[in-house]
């Protein structure tokens, strides 16, 4: 008998034999006890955790003329027919590479027809969210309403790929990921069956890298046992399986609680020697520093699915961090792990990103930062020295009484020399107040909507002269409205684009606004489709442009009147 894959081997025959799935095994196990089965099934999950073999053992129970309470005997032909997939009335089909149109109602017409030699016509679709719309929505009528003899099992990993209308027709089941301990006692028991040995650590090392799925777990077995055969170590497994060894990530984060560098550097030239992939070091050590976030947490140890040796030692190893820097940390490991698949040189990225760590600063919550900060208090009235002895050969000098202020807040960092005077008395002279530099008055903002209409030319005038490039955008504008202390204003006949050169320089105009009205405002551009300006503004300007030729008249008068007193002459 030619040589069979463990996956394949020890592949659950009934549903006591699904590990981790228990509210899976369990609501079906009492559905075939009450005779309450469903006309179809989705079952979701992970990949290798069981869903196609679950599949396969409801369509044994549904077909086995031996079932005991949906326990297939697995002994009777059709149960044969149906584990080695050559059951005519058991259809699995690959949705994958059966995702058209034409194969589903290639499906409806089969279904029709009654079981060659079984009680029900079974159809699995594995991957079932590979499917095209238009596959689906052929299979939605026949899904919702099959034949007496017919059932349907849909299997997927991508459950929202799949339409809401399809997965309401079913039940459905979500499977779990299987955890480290039962995938480790799982393999212990294959293992005791093939008469080999293995130690704890390295059934938790290919049980950490199987991430949950059994059925990757047995084909790393496979593997393992090909190279080490009846007696397996972790140091084959690490060689097989391209296992990271844990005192690696144990060194690095040390190495950064410590701040060691050249800890950190032997632990860099170590990954660059054994040529570890990059990205699954990173993956580790953000798998690491989880854990030891876990470990800080009362009573997390239920989620780290390690064995105890690494639970004591991850307990042990968290006690010289804080939750605060170990998310610092896992966050920039994120981005590391996301820039190492697009850098030019990984490497780089990764050892910078090992130095930048042990740069970093113990955070500090604000509040004992502000505790710190605080001045510590002073005693008052502090007590005499005694007993203080002089010696007499120290020259002797006279005693001068020093008169301080009280509350003197200013502090004298060096004594102004003094010359000698009569008085031994010495008095410090409390300075006098000085007044406050006023600061230059806040414009009002007493100021209508009229007021800034009848002014807006004159003040377009002068923004011109100072900024006529804004000036002339300000030739096509009128004001709007006045909202508090928000200027709208209008922009015309001019492209979209001038108004945001307009906001972009909105500072600028504000001082303009503020110069000219003595009120502060702030601008806001809107850009006006196919209109001119207004009639308001229209008229506003003829009358600006009469009271501008009065009082040029009177203006001519009084320059013909300097030029006359000065001798003066105007410039052109």
């Amino acid at each position: 008998m030619s040589y069979q894959v463990l996956s394949l081997k020890w592949r659950p025959q009934s549903f006591a034999d699904v590990i981790g799935q228990n509210h899976v095994t369990q609501t079906l196990i009492n559905a075939f006890k009450k005779d309450r089965v469903a006309q179809a099934y989705m079952l979701t999950g992970p990949r290798g955790v069981g869903k196609t073999t679950t599949a396969r053992i409801i369509a044994k129970a549904l077909n086995c003329p031996n079932t005991n309470d949906g326990v297939p005997c697995n002994t009777c032909n059709i149960c044969q027919e149906i584990t080695d997939g050559r059951n005519l009335d058991v259809l699995e089909i690959d949705g994958a590479s059966n995702r058209g149109i034409e194969e589903i109602r290639n499906l409806r017409e089969q279904i029709k027809y009654a079981p060659m030699n079984a009680s029900y016509k079974i159809f699995i679709i594995d991957e079932v969210h590979m499917l095209t719309n238009q596959a689906f929505n052929a299979l939605l009528r026949t899904l919702e309403e099959p034949p007496s003899h017919g059932k349907f099992i849909l299997a997927t990993t991508d459950i929202h790929k799949v339409p809401s209308t399809i997965i309401s027709r079913c039940q459905r089941f979500d499977f779990n990921r299987i955890t480290e301990s039962t995938i480790s006692e799982r393999l212990a028991m294959i293992l005791g069956e093939e008469k080999i040995s293995a130690d704890d650590e390295s059934l938790s090392a290919i049980s950490r890298k199987a991430d949950g799925s059994m059925r990757d777990a047995l084909s790393l077995m496979d593997q393992v046992i090909a190279f080490s055969g009846e007696t397996i170590n972790i140091d084959d497994v690490a060689t097989v399986i391209g296992l990271i060894p844990i005192d690696i990530f144990f060194n690095y984060s040390n190495a950064i609680a410590e701040k060691d560098t050249s800890r950190m550097i032997d632990v860099l030239q170590k990954i660059q020697t054994t040529g570890l992939p990059l990205e699954d070091v990173t993956q580790g050590l953000n798998q690491h520093f989880r854990n030891l976030l876990i470990s800080l947490i009362k009573d997390g140890e239920g989620l780290l699915e390690l064995n105890d040796d690494h639970v004591e030692r991850y307990s042990d190893s968290a006690k010289s961090w804080n939750s605060k820097d170990i998310l610092r940390i896992t966050n920039v490991l994120n981005e590391l792990e996301y820039s190492l698949k697009r850098v030019s040189q990984p490497s780089i990225q990764f050892e910078m990103t090992a130095m930048k760590f042990l740069e970093f600063d113990t955070s500090v919550s604000i509040s004992d930062l502000l505790t710190d900060m605080e001045p510590k208090e002073v005693k008052k009235n502090p007590k005499p020295v005694k007993n203080v002895t002089v010696d007499s050969k120290l020259p002797q000098v006279p005693q001068t009484e020093i008169s301080i202020e009280k509350n003197i807040e200013q502090k004298v960092s060096e004594k102004p020399k003094v010359d000698p005077v009569e008085d031994s008395t010495v008095k410090l002279v409390k300075p006098e107040k000085v007044d406050p530099i006023e600061e230059p008055p806040v414009p009002t903002q007493k100021i209508s909507f009229e007021e800034i209409e009848k002014g807006w030319l004159r003040f377009i005038e002068g923004v011109r002269k100072e900024r006529p490039s804004i000036g002339t955008v300000l030739e096509h504008s009128e004001p709007f409205e006045l909202i508090e202390n928000r200027l709208v204003i209008k922009v015309y006949d001019l492209p979209k684009f001038s108004v945001g050169s307009l906001n972009r320089n909105n500072r600028v105009v504000e001082k303009f606004i503020e110069d000219h009205y003595g009120a502060s405002f702030q601008l806001v551009a809107e850009w006006q489709e196919g209109k001119g300006t207004t009639d308001r503004i229209e008229k506003s300007r003829e009358k600006q442009n009469s009271s501008d030729g009065d009082k040029n008249k009177d203006g001519d008068q009084v320059v013909s009147r300097v030029l006359e007193v000065f001798d003066g002459e105007i410039l052109r």
